[in-house]
């Protein structure tokens, strides 16, 4: 016994907490189990009828053992903090002075080894759990309600027609597939799915969190980039007849209750000049692919795909399936990451007069050296309509090489700007690169050092970039360099909501053909990816 006691006390007015246990994998519910029964049979631990109960993990050590530990934290909200002072880390480290020898000391279940006053033993309390509750058949509580109803009190038991129906329900739904039971965790699985690597990966995920041996089985029908044609237009138009609620609204037209519906010359309902799509999950789920991850749009977010597809296409509750889909997109999950508009008022920059007359510079370093040696992305950026240039580049260029490519690349395109904003890029401060552009007439304005916010809008857009590129990678469309011309195809034909349109609509006034509209032009056939790649590389040699 230790002579020395710790207690927890409380904030006044504070009740007991318990959170419901975690929910766990079958093979770290074993593990769970295992290291509690050895807990108790060390004496560490003991049952509890306590009304505190705090959840429980396993975390992963480095020598690939489980680690048991007590998540406290809504404990600790409620418990008085101890303002002792710690010793300063400098301090302890000037009385090492002279030493020859340190040492470190390690406790073995150093949580255990402390003594806790007997009275705030409870607080200390653990919930586990070791099986499950599942609802066995869909639509239970709508099926038997009959049946319940006979249970409450003081009513009075009659067997009615509808009683005899659930109970006949619930029988056949018993005695019929699908039936869900427990799986038998011990034995091997056979997963059947279509070509969808989206829906692959969501079957493998679920599996593998539950430590299951796995294989999977697929067809081998291509889901390929959807072909937006006059067959494809004919399959919306015969599908439509087959929606009752399109079937509604054709029967209501012409009156004020259907004024933003019209029937096309083509047969097609449409909804203020764009295609009603029926109720189908193909067609439906060919549109929402092409509109993310076909290899002319890559993956973009939940509203710059709403707002492409809204252009084209309209069918009720539109914009949540957009935003389920994207939600359960894998590659997003892992390629992306969070973007939020900083807090704060910002201080903004002149609107430039014309198009690509200010523009913004920026590069991207450290990428994977591909076959053309390039290793750097050179980004430039409009600051009016924020269409954007990704041009690969070694980042040993000279800056006479440097200054051949911006002339080729944007120069003959756009024009001479009349201001540059960058960093403090060496490339950017060399005298060569400011007697250049005192020839050409354009101003160079660099941002303050360590204050990358004044060149805002460059970070910003490789950060899209960086996500377009990690997307790609997890794709496996190829090498970056490969890709970048699409990459870059994508960003400009996106919706932007500073703009509310996309680039190459605020460069051009017009928006870009791509498969989603390409049926408004007339017919055409649209190829794989690979033509696409080919044709880029024939230009390259023209």
């Amino acid at each position: 016994m230790r002579d020395v006691e710790f207690n927890i006390d409380l904030v006044p007015g504070a009740g007991p907490v318990s959170v419901a246990p975690y929910r766990m994998a079958l093979v770290e519910l074993v593990e769970l189990k295992r290291q509690i029964e050895d807990l108790l049979e060390k004496q560490m631990v003991r049952p509890s009828v306590s009304p505190w109960g705090a959840p429980v993990l396993l975390v992963k050590k480095k020598d690939g053992k489980a680690h048991l530990c007590v998540d406290y934290r809504q404990l600790n909200k409620l418990t008085i903090k101890n303002k002792y002072p710690l010793p300063r880390i400098d301090d302890l480290m000037d009385q090492l002075r002279g030493a020859s020898i340190f040492s470190k000391i390690d406790l073995r279940s150093r949580y255990h080894q402390i003594r806790v006053k007997e009275s705030d033993i409870p607080k200390t309390a653990f919930r586990t759990r070791y099986g499950y509750y599942l609802r066995f058949i869909e639509g239970f509580s709508r099926i038997v309600m009959p049946l319940t109803q006979l249970t409450r009190k003081d009513q009075p038991f009659v067997w009615t027609d509808a009683c005899e129906q659930s109970f006949q329900e619930l029988k056949r739904r018993l005695t019929t597939s699908p039936v869900l039971v427990l799986p038998d965790t011990g034995e091997h699985f056979d997963v059947f799915c279509d070509a969808s690597h989206q829906g692959e990966l969501e079957l493998i995920e679920k599996f593998r969190d539950l430590r299951l041996e796995v294989e999977v089985v697929q067809d081998h029908i291509s889901c390929g980039m959807i072909t937006i044609t006059n067959e494809f237009l004919k399959q919306v138009g015969t599908k439509q007849l087959h929606d009752p609620e399109l079937l509604r609204i054709l029967g209501l037209l012409g009156t004020e209750r259907a004024t933003s519906f019209e029937l096309g010359t083509d047969g097609i309902l449409r909804f203020r000049g764009r295609i009603c799509l029926p109720c189908d999950s193909e067609l439906r789920r060919a549109v929402l692919e092409e509109g993310h991850m076909s290899r002319l749009s890559i993956h973009p977010g939940m509203t710059k795909m709403y707002q492409d597809i809204k252009k084209s296409f309209w069918w009720p509750g539109m914009k949540k399936e957009i935003t389920e889909f994207v939600a359960a997109c894998l590659t997003c999950q892992k390629a992306k990451i969070e973007h939020q508009r900083p807090g704060g008022f910002l201080q903004l920059m002149e609107i430039p007069e014309w198009k690509w007359d200010s523009v913004t510079m920026d590069f991207v370093v450290g990428l994977p050296r591909t076959a053309r040696n390039s290793d750097t992305i050179w980004v430039i950026v409009d600051r009016l309509t924020k269409c954007a240039h990704f041009l690969p580049v070694n980042k040993r260029w000279s800056l006479e090489r440097l200054a051949q490519l911006y002339i080729r690349e944007k120069v003959w395109l756009h024009g001479v700007p009349s201001s540059i904003i960058s960093d403090r890029d060496p490339r950017f401060t060399s005298k060569f690169w400011q007697t250049l552009h005192q020839a050409l007439g354009t101003r160079l304005r660099l941002s303050s050092a360590y204050h990358p916010q004044t060149d805002g809008q460059s970070e910003r857009t490789v950060q899209s970039l960086e996500d377009l590129l990690r997307a790609c990678v997890l794709d496996h469309l190829g090498s970056w360099e490969e890709v970048l011309p699409l990459v870059e195809f994508t960003y400009n034909n996106i919706y932007h909501a500073s703009m509310g349109m996309a680039p190459f609509e605020a460069l051009y006034g017009r928006r870009c053909r791509t498969p989603l509209c390409w049926y408004q032009e007339g017919e055409s056939a649209v190829v794989g990816p690979e033509l696409v790649l080919h044709t880029i590389e024939m230009v390259r040699l023209i």
